[in-house]
């Protein structure tokens, strides 16, 4: 049984983000059954399915889900903002989002997550595991000299009996302050699918907010359940570049792009040919990526796009 949902205002909002996801959702749901206090309202974000999934999901658990369904699908930091602005209304204090391709298989998942969520702290994420049990990720990396991303291994971890800093979480399992998320304006909407807490995470960082991850918590995360390979490589590729438009100095910028069309985009399309991609399809989407961030610089904000979110708390 879940907990009961309160009407008075409530700790913790646990917001799961749907989009014609019906039966991952339902079992996210469930396994929300094994969390052991605190008291929480759980939240459907439909990000504009096709079906009122979010409105018969919350018949079928009889009022202990509610339902948010949105006109449209606004991406992953677009659904987060909404189940942010939801839960603020609300007055609740934290928002635990979740990718609703996500298990929850540790009853003390949001009690040790909001423990270490400090007044200096963002977000704090737990060890994302795969149904193996194997972890899949323990923090995120970001090297800045090579402008690579990473994860950090279960093996890799200093501290594992207490919360430590990350550079970014994994943003299928974050726990997120409300009151962190309305300074920093929360989640860029621009990115859509990818990058976007790896940019939320690093503008934390810049305003002096931590990101944390705590070994003691743990999520099975049913990984890439919830978009195409084609849509993978197309929005990791765009939205590498953005992220660095955003968050990179005119420096790194120049370097980054000068490997980029060097270095990075030969082995992208290598490495598309080699699992099975066209050729000429690859280089299309090399060429996309680029022409998508050349259309947004020429507005406004310029090639060095000014790094911001969404207004979330002046909707």
């Amino acid at each position: 049984m879940l907990t009961e949902i309160l009407t008075d205002p409530t700790e913790l909002v646990i917001a799961i983000l749907n989009w014609n996801g019906y039966a991952l959702t339902r079992a996210c749901i469930e396994s929300l059954a094994r969390l052991s206090g605190p008291a929480h309202r759980v939240l459907i974000v439909d990000n504009g399915s096709a079906e009122p999934e979010a409105e018969r999901l919350a018949g079928e658990f009889g009022g202990q889900v509610e339902a948010l369904s949105l006109s449209e699908n606004l991406g992953v930091g677009g659904g987060y903002n909404a189940g942010i602005r939801w839960a603020r209304d609300r007055g609740a204090k934290y928002v635990l989002l979740l990718n609703n391709d996500t298990l929850v298989d540790d009853p003390l998942l949001a009690r040790r997550l909001i423990d270490a969520c400090g007044p200096d702290v963002f977000a704090v994420g737990p060890l994302v595991k795969e149904p193996s049990g194997r972890v899949w990720t323990a923090g995120g990396l970001l090297n800045w000299r090579t402008f690579q991303t990473g994860h950090l291994q279960a093996h890799e971890i200093t501290s594992p009996a207490s919360p430590y800093p990350v550079v970014w979480i994994d943003g299928s399992c974050m726990l997120v302050s409300v009151a962190a998320a309305c300074e920093l304006q929360g989640f860029d909407e621009i990115f859509f699918l990818y990058w976007e807490e790896i940019d939320v995470c690093v503008r934390a960082g810049r305003r002096g907010l931590r990101c944390l991850v705590d070994p003691r918590a743990s999520i099975v995360h049913l990984v890439g359940q919830t978009a195409r390979p084609s849509q993978i490589d197309h929005l990791m590729l765009r939205n590498a570049i953005l992220f660095m438009r955003r968050n990179g100095t005119r420096r790194q910028n120049a370097v980054f792009m000068l490997q980029l069309l060097c270095w990075r985009m030969p082995l992208f399309v290598a490495r598309r040919i080699k699992h099975g991609g066209g050729a000429w399809e690859s280089v299309r989407m090399v060429l996309r990526s680029l022409a998508w961030n050349l259309r947004d610089a020429a507005g406004e904000r310029g090639w060095r796009r000014s790094a911001g979110g969404s207004l979330l708390c002046d909707r």
